[in-house]
């Protein structure tokens, strides 16, 4: 569908639409409108000869576009602008995204969006018919506010009437999740209708919420190539250099303020975009659409929210006065990111670096910048003043566990490349993973279960569980001090996808593999295995070793066995009883007397060739599955694989791993042939 500006995108006056203007074809063609370029020239070669007063603006340009051409655009436009349900449905669910979700992202600045919601309803239905009169902000405002309905009504239980909103679905046996799919693709189709010479600010922002809305509903390729999308059309419409930051309207005092709100807000969204980026690329195992080595924007200043941004100048927060923003939490994200580019700078080194010290050297920096943590979102002994503040404690407490869990993330993709090559990267990752699970325990304690889909559940922990996996079942000698945590936080970590699964698309899509690990982990481990101890749970073995008390904001968070009825009703919905906390070493020892599974070692030369694993892209990317005999595992329970487990399957050799591989070196296909028994 071509553009309403295409082929006039600022030609003189009186142009035919059979004589494109030179700029608008370099737009058509790709080239930035945003920075110095040789058809950059054009524009100005063009106007050269015009007053200013004959100059025509964007309205003008589209209103001398072909009418042949916006026919069938203003058609469609009104035709999805229809979609869109009655006022008190998005009032309701809007209102639902703002009190759930949006403090977890921050990328729309809520006042400014609820002055396009009410300008939105004040419009004259005549102009919906003729979108090209619209500004640009408005002309895509039905396409975030379907990327937001869409995103909210995700948030209702599935499977369960609901009194409001059931009146929404068209056809029996749909589901909210299925009408929530047609709003994000009704709002992704407004903005593919105007091609990208036609963008704005919240162009931008409803591709974030799309891809948002594509991560909860398990299209994680989808939500990858959506947030590079998004970083593309936020450089062409400049966010990526300050020189190209937008100017005031007028020079009166009010202006001048409101467009200095305006630049923070657009920092602050390029900001989380690069930080989206850094973090995909890291996690998936993909290459980031941001280069680094280019430069970027200044970091948004951490103010506190203005009542009038009109008349209040920008100051950065007093940390003394002033309680932590949720813009304070974005800068330290940002500062994670910072250090996990450093992963991916090492990924041309492969498996086998010359010199490990780059890698010991990024870990440093984690640690420092781990201990650097705002002492209001450290877990440890934590700065409570803002706990209860009403801008803050929505929010504040799951600050603390995921940045711990990000850190720990950090270091296990850190080194998780080397773990089959070197002793000190496996001990770390195995470490890191083994906290990992720690912290997922303590986020999903007391979770509310309209929030057992959000990715949180799923980030981190299938790589972890992998990760804790491999180095048992191929180095079962090493780390004994870690196998008590490490085992039981395994086992409640299966507990909890099988739990989620009706609920989480994401943990729905790795239960055949988890299924399949498992019963590998337990054929290494044996089968008498401790249950998950809340009590136990609580001291985490950090990296260096020493086991620190890390529940000093448990009582604000549900942690322990004695925080009440959330953590009881989590356990009793995950199938656990809590244990009494006693270690697990005297069962795994006398597993390994029994079974003889400890009394192997593998040589290390023969791990020598074998690829990184990245599970995450491999179950997304590559169509990872799990399959015993031809049936394939995802729809199995863990119940059922091992009453279906024959006793003397080997190493579970009858669940086998397969996907899509480029090459025949991956872990999966490892664990296919590899069988303890008949090594060494």
């Amino acid at each position: 569908m071509q553009s309403l500006t295409n082929g006039h995108a600022g030609g003189p006056v009186g142009r035919s639409g059979d004589d494109p203007t030179l700029s608008s074809m370099a737009a058509a063609l790709g080239y930035s409108q945003t920075r110095p370029s040789t058809l950059s020239l054009l524009r100005t070669i063009e106007t050269a000869d015009q007053q200013p007063e004959s100059v025509s603006g964007p309205p003008s340009r589209q209103r001398n576009a072909n009418q042949s051409e916006l026919a069938p655009i203003r058609e469609k436009y009104k035709g999805l602008v229809r979609q869109l349900p009655a006022k008190t449905y998005i009032d309701r669910l809007v209102s639902m995204y703002f009190e759930d979700l949006h403090h977890q992202y921050n990328f729309i600045d809520q006042k400014i969006f609820f002055e396009q919601l009410e300008e939105w309803n004040q419009l004259p239905f005549q102009l919906l018919s003729s979108p090209e009169e619209l500004r640009p902000a408005m002309r895509f405002f039905p396409a975030l506010l379907f990327q937001i309905l869409a995103t909210a009504l995700l948030l209702l239980p599935p499977g369960t009437p609901d009194p409001v909103f059931d009146s929404l679905k068209y056809a029996g046996g749909m589901t909210f999740e299925n009408l929530a799919t047609d709003y994000s693709d009704s709002g992704a189709a407004i903005v593919n209708l105007f091609g990208k010479n036609a963008l704005d600010e919240v162009t931008v922002q409803a591709q974030f919420i799309r891809a948002l809305f594509q991560k909860y509903t398990a299209h994680v390729i989808e939500c990858w190539h959506g947030i590079a999308a998004a970083i593309r059309d936020a450089q062409e419409l400049g966010m990526h250099r300050d020189s190209l930051d937008p100017k005031p309207e007028d020079s009166n005092v009010e202006s001048i303020l409101k467009n200095q709100w305006r630049i923070l807000h657009r920092r602050k969204m390029y900001m989380m975009l690069i930080s989206w980026d850094v973090n995909m690329a890291v996690f998936l195992g993909r290459p980031g659409s941001v280069v680094w080595a280019h430069g970027l924007p200044s970091l948004p200043i951490d103010a506190p929210t203005p009542v009038d941004c009109c008349k209040t100048p920008i100051e950065s927060r007093d940390e003394s006065v002033d309680p932590p923003t949720l813009i304070t939490r974005q800068i330290f994200l940002f500062k994670v990111g910072d250090t996990l580019r450093y992963v991916l700078d090492l990924e041309p080194d492969g498996s086998h670096p010359k010199d490990f010290s780059k890698v010991d050297h990024v870990h440093q920096l984690m640690n420092t910048l781990h201990d650097d943590t705002p002492a209001a979102f450290r877990l440890e002994n934590p700065d409570r003043r803002w706990d209860d503040h009403p801008e803050c404690s929505r929010w504040i407490h799951n600050t603390r566990l995921y940045l711990q869990q990000l850190h720990f993330f950090g270091i296990m993709a850190l080194h998780r490349p080397y773990i089959f090559h070197r002793k000190e990267s496996r001990v770390a990752a195995l470490r890191a993973a083994v906290n990992m699970l720690g912290i997922q325990r303590k986020t999903f304690d007391g979770l509310p279960l309209v929030q057992w889909r959000g990715f949180h559940l799923f980030f981190g922990s299938f790589d972890a569980v992998v990760v804790i996996a491999s180095v048992f079942i191929l180095f079962p000698h090493e780390s004994p001090e870690l196998r008590d945590s490490a085992v039981r936080r395994f086992h409640w970590t299966i507990a909890k996808f099988e739990a989620i699964r009706e609920h989480n698309a994401v943990a729905r899509a790795a239960q055949g593999v988890l299924n399949a690990i498992k019963s590998r982990f337990i054929k290494a481990v044996g089968n008498d295995t401790p249950g998950p101890s809340p009590d136990s749970d609580a001291t985490s073995p950090l990296l260096n070793g020493q086991a620190a008390d890390e529940t000093p904001d448990s009582s604000r968070t549900g942690l322990t066995a004695s925080s009440g009825s959330n953590t009881s009703s989590n356990n009793l919905s995950l199938g656990i009883s809590p244990s009494d906390g006693s270690s697990a070493m005297g069962s795994w020892a006398n597993n390994a007397s029994t079974d003889g599974v400890n009394g192997w070692s593998l040589p290390e030369d023969s791990l020598s060739t074998l690829a990184p694993i990245y599970p995450t892209s491999d179950l997304f990317f590559n169509d990872l599955v799990a399959k015993y005999g031809e049936a394939d595992m995802a729809n199995c329970t863990l119940d059922q694989v091992s009453a279906q487990q024959p006793s003397a399957d080997g190493f579970g050799l009858s669940c086998q791993f397969d996907g899509d591989f480029a090459a025949d070196n991956t872990f999966w296909q490892f664990m296919n042939q590899f069988n303890p028994d008949f090594t060494g």
